[in-house]
């Protein structure tokens, strides 16, 4: 099973949805969770369903920041033990098994409430046993190791977090990726990173999930990473079939100069077609590349880059990730002209396109271009 928990800083931008829907169309998990989705009310109530989860649990901000979502799929059986102004906590139980536990976490970034966090977020306040997994956003680092320089280190801040896993005999599940899970600052001077993000687990749990790790994912449309949480080993995607037209390659800035160059008035319309079609798969190789292909390559790069910066921040390194992001989004932006145009079907572009119509329509109507 895959679980998501990503602190999106906010869930009402075309930016956020399309990243979202990328990390879901990828990763698939049958958990998701949002911290400080920022929107409230109807308007989230209009995002929670555009989602396509079967289920979900909303925990309104606290004050200016804040905030918990998580979604859940019918494959699995959740019950909600407790809901807290920086927590939930989940029973949860697939296949039949026994039950065990999941806390997603938004911890405040006041000093002051997020001690709160730690005092009620416990196994024996909370009367709970069993297998444990606490995942999110503490606002807090373990030590000088976590964050980008120790300027911006206290110990002191420190102290309640480490106090807490201690007192719970928690330990820290791993993880894969770049250390830091947060960055903010477009140049050398205001640069700044943590790992403010991370999941951590008891015994009982580690034992159970031998084989679990965390991926910390690129940061795309928001200042910190997902956490992808595996409690199986990953299977291997099948492979994207191809293309023969795409709708896309019309936003690319040379397109119309294309097709007027190589488009030939002397052929009869079949030949001319035929001849434009040939020259545009010729193009698309060499100037467009396929969708997919640029899109795993700039998130590749993403990740090198913010890798990078860890090691050692430079300002043309911070410019670069922004512009690589960027680049990301106009690349998924592309890719849902993609799969409207695959699906075949008329829907009215309100900018939350659902991916999973698409790929559900295109499989039924088994359409090439």
């Amino acid at each position: 099973m895959n679980v998501l928990a990503w602190n999106c800083q906010g869930a009402a931008s075309r930016t956020f949805r399309r990243t979202l829907k990328l990390f879901l169309q990828d990763f698939k998990p049958s958990i998701l969770c949002l911290l400080e989705p920022k929107v409230f009310g109807d308007h989230a109530n209009e995002i929670c369903f555009d989602l396509s989860f079967d289920h979900w649990i909303r925990v309104e901000a606290y004050g200016f920041s804040g905030g918990i979502w998580v979604f859940w799929k019918n494959e699995i059986q959740v019950r909600i033990s407790r809901t807290h102004p920086q927590f939930v906590l989940l029973e949860i139980m697939e296949d039949n098994t026994t039950p065990w536990n999941l806390s997603f976490v938004y911890g405040s970034p006041d000093h002051a409430l997020r001690r709160h966090l730690f005092e009620d977020l416990s196994q024996e306040g909370l009367n709970f046993h069993g297998p444990w997994l606490i995942a999110g956003d503490y606002n807090s680092v373990l030590s000088v190791d976590e964050v980008s320089g120790s300027t911006n280190f206290s110990s002191s801040r420190c102290a309640g977090f480490r106090n807490w896993i201690f007192e719970e005999g928690l330990i820290n599940v791993g993880f894969e990726g770049p250390q830091f899970t947060w960055c903010r600052g477009l140049s050398l001077t205001s640069f700044k990173a943590a790992r403010l993000d991370r999941a951590l687990c008891n015994s009982e749990w580690r034992m159970r999930f031998l084989d679990a790790s965390v991926l910390h994912l690129p940061m795309v449309g928001s200042d910190h990473a997902p956490l992808l949480i595996r409690t199986k080993e990953s299977q291997k995607c099948a492979g994207l079939r191809n293309f023969k037209y795409n709708v896309a390659w019309s936003t690319h800035p040379d397109f119309s100069k294309f097709i007027k160059e190589n488009w030939n008035a002397d052929y009869d319309l079949d030949h001319a077609k035929e001849e434009l079609a040939r020259k545009l798969q010729d193009w698309n190789h060499s100037s467009f590349e396929n969708i997919f292909q640029r899109k795993r390559r700039v998130l590749a790069r993403i990740k090198g880059v913010q890798r990078a910066i860890e090691i050692r921040p430079r300002s043309d390194l911070i410019k670069l990730s922004k512009k690589l992001q960027k680049e990301l989004e106009k690349i998924l932006s592309q890719e849902e002209l993609y799969w409207f145009q695959s699906s075949r079907e008329e829907w009215i572009a309100t900018g939350d396109r659902n991916t999973r119509f698409y790929h559900a329509s295109t499989a039924a109507k088994k359409t090439t271009f």
